[in-house]
């Protein structure tokens, strides 16, 4: 008897070529990596994402881990790849194999002739709709930093405190380390945190919820292979140690963040949740995106003299731009509201000199360790155009609606219980995405 998920993969009619809508973040020149899972198969499995179907890694190197680019990997790796339910094994591997392994791929889903289309039970079995699948997080994340390398952010938040922009922002990437047990994937519940918050009328403390509730949209990136302790790396040689880039909210409550932020920075006001868009989009399928920063002093590291902070190569960035929409259920319309546009190519340091600068304490580096950009915001912002990554900087510290002239239930100032926040991005010169994530914001738990 055939299995219920080969019925309902036979029943969709997949057949080569697979068709993807003009409009699909994941088209051929894409394939992102992900895990999944389905309702027929509860294991966790490997994937990459054509158009709105998954092909399935884990079951097709168990059929043909003797042939083909399996065996390649197989001789590289001395063991199967995908079948640990994370990418971890995958990601490990040399830039070179995982590159080849990506364009066999491509090469295959183009011929109808290829393994993934002469047999038609296969085809079934290997090729799933995403409607039927669960996404989960690429990898057993050992370690999250997150930075703050936008001249922009740093400049508004630096405002809104009263303070001036930190001088140490210009010679170097800034940063902290979170909680990776925090970090969850797409869709995934964010209960409204509760913390000990300042009254600004007389300094007293209480524990409350977080009335400041906010989003920061930023890009994640997952290191590849290791890097051992004491070792260094500098900012070009940075890339062979990115596996590649996701779609990242840095959720933060303000007002618990602020309370708690000297002298050592925040802890619970940021470590309560963190979401990622489920696909990895790797630095090869990333290759027409590259481009040279618009900070004209990133590629010599600013004001630094830290060698290892000196890119050579003018590419030393990505053209992603990121969109940010909040959908509001109580709101007067039934369509989001679009708040800002920003992009990668903003800010002051790339992810090579991030991860450079990370690594140049000689804490070495993992496989799944996961470190964000920041939030992302870019220059010229106006009424018209907004262009920064989050509602603090949107609303002058809550001072004004982001989206000025709205009427009262639209106004938005701060993340209400219900609100949706939905983070898209998309790879200029490419013609794909990262895809969206999503996270919906719940009233607090009451379990204490």
């Amino acid at each position: 008897m055939a299995e219920p998920e080969l019925v309902a993969c036979m029943t969709s009619m997949v057949s080569w070529p697979i068709e993807v809508s003009p409009d699909s973040p994941f088209p051929l020149n894409n394939i992102p990596f992900g895990i999944f899972t389905t309702i027929q198969k509860i294991e966790r499995r490997a994937g990459v994402a054509i158009g709105d179907f998954i092909l399935d890694l884990s079951s097709l190197e168990r059929t043909l881990l003797h042939d083909g680019c399996f065996n390649r990997l197989k001789r590289v790796s001395e063991a199967p790849v995908f079948q640990d339910g994370d990418l971890s094994k995958f990601a490990s591997l040399p830039v070179a194999s995982r590159k080849a392994f990506r364009n066999t791929l491509i090469d295959w889903l183009s011929d109808k002739m290829s393994p993934l289309f002469d047999n038609a039970a296969r085809t079934a079995s290997i090729f799933i709709p995403m409607a039927d699948a669960t996404m989960h997080l690429p990898f057993k994340i050992p370690a999250f930093t997150d930075f703050m390398c936008s001249d922009v952010h740093i400049e508004n938040c630096s405002r809104l405190a009263g303070a001036s922009t930190p001088p140490s922002h210009y010679a170097m990437p800034l940063g902290y380390n979170g909680r990776a047990s925090s970090v969850v994937t797409d869709g995934e519940p964010i209960y409204r945190p509760q913390g000990i918050i300042r009254n600004p009328q007389d300094s007293s403390t209480s524990f409350q919820p977080s009335k400041r509730m906010d989003y920061e949209a930023e890009l994640g990136v997952f290191v590849s292979r290791p890097l051992p302790r004491n070792a260094h790396i500098n900012a070009d040689e940075a890339d062979d140690y990115i596996f590649g880039f996701v779609v990242l909210n840095d959720w933060s409550a303000r007002d618990i963040q602020f309370t708690e932020m000297n002298p050592l920075g925040p802890i619970n006001g940021k470590s309560f949740a963190t979401s990622i868009s489920p696909w990895v989009v790797t630095l090869d399928a990333l290759e027409g995106a590259r481009c040279v920063s618009s900070v004209t002093d990133l590629r010599d590291g600013g004001l630094t003299g830290a060698r290892h902070l000196r890119h050579k190569d003018e590419r030393s960035t990505w053209d992603l731009e990121l969109e940010v929409s909040v959908f509001r259920p109580k709101s007067n319309s039934s369509a989001p509201m679009m708040t800002s546009r920003s992009n990668l190519r903003h800010l002051r340091w790339s992810p090579g000199q991030m991860l450079a600068h990370l690594a140049s304490s000689g804490c070495g580096l993992r496989t799944g360790e996961l470190f964000g950009t920041g939030t992302i915001s870019s220059p010229n912002d106006k009424p018209s155009s907004r262009t920064l990554g989050c509602l603090l900087e949107l609303t002058e510290g809550g001072k004004k609606p982001a989206n000025q002239g709205a009427e009262d239930a639209d106004a938005l100032v701060f993340l209400e219980d219900g609100d949706e926040v939905v983070i898209s991005a998309w790879a200029k010169g490419c013609s794909f995405g990262l895809g969206s994530l999503s996270g919906q914001l719940l009233a607090p738990r009451e379990d204490r």
